[in-house]
């Protein structure tokens, strides 16, 4: 079993266990690989979660937390090795320009294996914290609108790609916090009633434009199962995208259960991999360690369903 997302309470304020107490529970749970992805540092003040305000932090703080993370994986990935390939990465910060740049900057660290794309902000709004930011994301995009503000993200998304991430991280987000009531006014529709590429035909072209290039260097979409946990039917990202991954992006999708504490290791993974055969997919792939070099590997689905983790 695999999980390419995952963080720890030493090095996010938001998560609960030691980074070790994490490590070995994916071990006890039967894990084969797991990739360690603390946040990369937030560059602005601005950009600060409440509970890191709490504890007084600020961009200081926020570096020497992850350069002492990339220490410490270092020593856990060896001081594990003969039970858990344990894979050293980062979670980017896709925000802006400045943020892009400095994430090819952290590529460059001799311990740095890999690397999962995300985009938290739009606008300098987090989008996926409260209903309450992800409108005042909204009102920042052009003419206020829902439209806009998906086809800004997806915007910053292709960005992250640029920086060539093995795994692109929990590709919709943008779709958590989105109010039940939004209202599109340019189809009269509920946003949640939208469909893409009908309706929004200017977003689908960005979003195909992404994932192509995803494909072209043959980059995996995680699974996210953190999506059920908060509140989803199914794990990110829903299957109209999922369905496009397969038509132009190569297929490629990878497990991630994005836990932030113990509790959240290989968390409804049963029902990620269900939708994944409801999709019709047959593969999946995995990051691994082959003489010292990061590769990707596809597997059957029978093969994982035959893991030891499902005990």
């Amino acid at each position: 079993m695999h999980s390419h997302h995952s963080h720890s309470g030493d090095y996010i304020s938001h998560a609960h266990d030691p980074l070790e107490d994490m490590v070995q529970s994916y071990i006890d749970r039967g894990f084969e690989v797991l990739c360690l992805t603390e946040h990369m540092p937030r560059l602005d003040q601005s950009y600060l979660y409440p509970e890191e305000k709490e504890k007084g932090y600020g961009i200081k703080e926020l570096s020497d937390d992850f350069n002492k993370y990339l220490v410490h994986a270092k020593k856990v990935q060896s001081k594990y090795s003969d039970k858990i390939k344990i894979i050293i990465g980062f979670e980017v910060e896709g925000i802006d320009k400045s943020h892009v740049d400095y994430s090819a900057e952290i590529l460059k660290h001799p311990s740095v294996q890999m690397s999962v794309g995300s985009v938290h902000y739009v606008h300098g709004f987090p989008i996926d914290f409260s209903k309450e930011l992800w409108k005042e994301a909204k009102a920042a995009s052009k003419s206020g609108l829902s439209r806009s503000l998906y086809k800004d993200y997806f915007e910053l998304v292709s960005n992250v790609i640029d920086l060539k991430p093995q795994v692109i991280g929990h590709f919709d987000l943008i779709r958590l916090c989105q109010p039940d009531d939004d209202f599109d006014d340019t189809t009269n529709k509920l946003t949640k009633d939208i469909r893409i590429k009908e309706d929004w035909p200017e977003v689908w072209d960005v979003i195909i434009s992404a994932i192509k290039k995803a494909g072209n260097y043959g980059a995996m979409f995680e699974l996210n199962s953190a999506a059920i946990r908060k509140g989803w039917d199914c794990p990110y990202p829903k299957s109209d995208l999922v369905q496009a991954i397969i038509e132009y992006g190569g297929g490629r999708f990878c497990l991630s259960d994005d836990a932030h504490s113990i509790d959240h290791i290989g968390l409804n993974y049963r029902k990620t991999l269900q939708y994944l055969s409801d999709n019709g997919v047959s593969k999946l792939y995995h990051l691994d360690v082959n003489d010292g070099e990061v590769v990707t590997v596809a597997d059957d689905i029978k093969d994982i369903e035959a893991s030891t983790f499902w005990n």
